[in-house]
């Protein structure tokens, strides 16, 4: 084969290549868009955009090397995708606060505590809860938290808690809590009976800015230990193909269920949509998604209004999920109104399957000697 024939050929597979790789990367980057009651398949499509941007990456450089015409595409790929990639995983390098910005601001943080057993330790501390300790250590101002109980930890933890947030909130049904260093009152979440779906809302007293926060979980995918076990079994392969069987059982078994958890997200995150809408003003939702970013409950959610704090002040992708090698960031804090988020920090303990996740918003300067009636007002 002469030189430039094999040319010709290099051309053609590049083509070939980033033409696919790129209609993926675009495929996971707005398949999110899609309702779950239409294509549920396009929600699978979107957990994997950080790979196709990993690949399209790839192929960028290699392109470039090769026959820097052809990097048009890959280029093109990103370009497009960017707003998508940004959000998982964004650019910003941190910044000091000044010291007004510093007297404006306030932290919250989301965390689902796993009913507080310990996914790392075989057996729980007898003095209490390594994630109840965490948050008597970093002390953020509120605290929303997920799969918590009555129990708080150890009684030296609940006293702990009860000296650090005077103000308290335990919906003892659905595992939701809520501790705060500001006085609240909690609001009507009138909603239908989902099977592991909730969400409370509070209305907080923020030395006297008037907020709304939406401590909410959606819908868990749902596995049995067999699902688990499959799962584990193909991700944890290296060279050999998944057989005729276990493709099988991921389209009847895995895919079906989570399938179904996407339709139930949907519903779930219009309600709370709906609930926002007629709660307008400041707001901050957070919780355990069980899904990532970009996709339908997310998108829903946010409807142009919502911004998303790590978006917003974030350095790189993360994680917060750690279990059964689904390795995803779904747990989400928003917000809206007249603040702005400045830093957001993921806490590394792995007492629990999930890490927490811990904003610092700064109200604006024209909101210091504003109108600070009760929200809706």
């Amino acid at each position: 084969m002469n030189k430039e024939r094999l040319h010709k050929l290099i051309h053609i597979v590049l083509i070939a290549v980033n033409t696919i790789i790129a209609l993926c990367l675009l495929l996971s980057a707005f398949g999110g868009a899609v309702d779950p009651a239409t294509c549920a398949f396009m929600q699978v499509i979107g957990m994997t955009l950080p790979i196709w941007t990993a690949a399209e990456i790839a192929m960028l450089v290699l392109t470039f090397i090769l026959w820097r015409k052809g990097a048009l595409i890959p280029l093109a790929a990103l370009i497009i995708s960017s707003p998508a990639i940004l959000a998982f995983s964004p650019l910003h390098i941190g910044s000091r606060l000044t010291e007004a910005e510093r007297e404006r601001s306030f932290t919250l943080m989301t965390y689902n505590v796993y009913g507080y057993i310990d996914h790392e330790l075989s057996k729980k501390p007898e003095w209490g809860s390594r994630s109840i300790q965490q948050i008597i250590a970093t002390q953020p101002d509120m605290v929303c938290l997920q799969e918590g109980s009555n129990s708080l930890g150890g009684k030296a933890q609940r006293d702990s808690l009860q000296a650090i947030y005077p103000y308290i909130a335990i919906s003892s049904d659905n595992g939701e809590i809520f501790l705060s260093k500001y006085p609240f009152t909690v609001l009507p979440t009138p909603q239908p009976k989902w099977l592991t779906a909730h969400y409370d809302a509070y209305q907080v007293n923020v030395e006297g800015h008037q907020l709304i926060v939406v401590n909410c979980h959606l819908e868990s995918i749902g596995l049995s230990p067999d699902d688990k076990a499959l799962y584990l079994e193909l991700t944890d392969k290296r060279l050999s193909a998944p057989s005729r069987t276990e493709l099988s059982k991921v389209k009847t078994e895995l895919l079906g269920k989570l399938k179904q958890a996407y339709r139930m997200r949907a519903e779930q995150a219009r309600h709370i949509r709906q609930f926002l809408d007629e709660h307008p003003g400041n707001a901050i939702l957070a919780g355990d998604f069980n899904d990532v970013q970009g996709n339908y409950a997310y998108r829903t959610i946010c409807d142009g209004d919502m911004r998303d704090a790590y978006s917003d002040c974030a350095f790189g992708p993360t994680i917060t999920y750690i279990d059964n090698h689904f390795y995803f960031h779904i747990d989400q804090i928003l917000y809206r109104g007249d603040m702005r988020a400045v830093d957001i920090t993921r806490g590394n303990i792995k007492s629990s399957d999930h890490y927490p996740l811990t904003a610092t918003f700064v109200w604006n300067p024209s909101d210091i000697s504003g109108d600070h009636r009760p929200i809706g007002q």
